[in-house]
């Protein structure tokens, strides 16, 4: 068959070439070569348009942003505050898994833990107590970035880097393994504690989360021993949709511990092998829980600088990575944020001051996204932030449609 096509490609070519001698075509090479060119035309036009399709992908539009949240179809929460008053909400006391912006109320306990003198922000930390809490190729390379950053910044000291900048990469790089060290340090019943007295109750409970990530390998160590993983998982991911809260707290308690004191406990586990889209869907359906409404609070305390000296420079310092920005520096006084996301979630908290004196506070949540959605929201999310912060017809347009 490829030797029939080529002969009759080079048979048109040359019969073309060599028209004037009177050679002529045979009918069946016109239809082949019109059936090449059809399909050579069909393939243009799919390239064409995947070639758009991924140019639109990562293009940044602030407008699909506001498009995703006028969608009554999406789960979609945000609350958007300026000078104090309350301009946007939309579902805003729905309660909506967090991501990574969860980490917010355990920079919160750090900061007060250091203004109550619990904890010294320039005690060393070893590099090794941290690795035991990474899950390589889970973390969008989090963790890893963060290293090369204290690399960079000569902020290594034999090994070693302060409690502070521990503090840091959990919230500026999103490091998973540096926001489980930092719950056992400060003790997850105490970010609880503290989330209570500053009136935080819409929130579900905190847990190791990254360590809840091997509840899919304990339950077929314990319920199905004798079967491989690929074999047990669908029964593993529905044991994991009707476990209660407390079961599931209390085994990522127990995993915690063993990737604490067990070298061999990930090695053995070997999660890259059996993690999937469907048990990560899992993970996003039951991660912990608030409301764009309770974040954007939280960012006005912090904003109108409602925490003690210590807690709130701390806090400034932890969640201000933005500020080292020079864009930034030359309209903001003061800024800091956190996000999050999985394959399915994004969600995002910020705080900002302008050079007049203007204060924004924005929490934005989105869930349930496909993949397309998920990855178009990510590259855009910044964009629409900073046109709603800065460009006041983008604002107002915005809040005056009809939600």
């Amino acid at each position: 068959m490829h030797k029939r096509i080529l002969s009759t490609i080079e048979g048109f070519f040359f019969c073309w070439y060599d028209r004037s001698s009177g050679n002529v075509c045979i009918e069946g090479d016109i239809e082949l070569y019109k059936y090449l060119v059809v399909i050579g035309i069909i393939f243009v036009v799919i390239l064409l348009i995947c070639i758009g399709f991924v140019f639109w992908l990562n293009s940044a539009s602030p407008a699909y942003v506001s498009k995703k949240l006028t969608n009554k179809n999406m789960q979609s929460s945000i609350v958007f505050i300026e000078n104090g008053e309350k301009r946007l909400a939309i579902d805003s006391e729905k309660l909506m898994p967090l991501a990574s912006t969860v980490k917010i109320v355990v920079a919160i306990e750090y900061a007060f833990q250091i203004e109550e003198d619990k904890l010294d922000p320039d005690e060393l930390i070893k590099l090794s107590e941290l690795e035991v809490y990474y899950i390589p190729n889970l973390d969008g390379g989090a963790h890893e970035a963060w290293l090369e950053y204290v690399k960079e910044k000569d902020l290594n000291k034999d090994d070693c880097v302060s409690l502070r900048e521990v503090a840091r990469g959990m919230i500026a790089f999103s490091s998973n393994a540096n926001t489980e060290y930092m719950m056992e340090k400060l003790g997850i019943e105490n970010i609880e504690k503290r989330m209570q007295d500053l009136g935080i109750v819409k929130h579900t409970s905190l847990y190791y989360f990254t360590s809840s990530l091997f509840i899919p390998y304990e339950l077929k160590k314990r319920e199905h021993p004798d079967v491989a993983m690929e074999e047990a998982k669908s029964k593993i991911i529905q044991e994991m949709r009707m476990m209660e809260e407390e079961d599931w707290i209390h085994l990522a308690n127990f995993i915690h511990e063993e990737l604490k004191n067990n070298p061999d406990y990930k090695l053995n586990a070997n999660i890259t092998e059996w993690w999937d889209t469907d048990i990560d869907r899992i993970f996003s359906e039951t991660f912990i829980s608030s409301t764009t409404s309770e974040y954007a609070r939280i960012m006005k305390m912090i904003n109108d600088k409602k925490f003690p000296t210590i807690a709130q420079e701390e806090l400034e310092y932890v969640l201000g990575i933005m500020m080292e920005n020079e864009a930034n520096q030359e309209w903001l006084n003061r800024a800091g944020k956190k996000g999050g996301s999985t394959q399915y979630i994004l969600t995002d908290a910020l705080f900002a001051e302008d050079k007049e004196g203007n204060k924004y506070e924005l929490a934005i949540f989105f869930n349930d996204l496909k993949w397309y959605e998920a990855y178009k929201l990510m590259k855009s999310l910044n964009e629409f932030e900073l046109k709603l912060l800065t460009d006041k017809s983008f604002r107002e347009e915005l809040i005056e449609k009809d939600f």
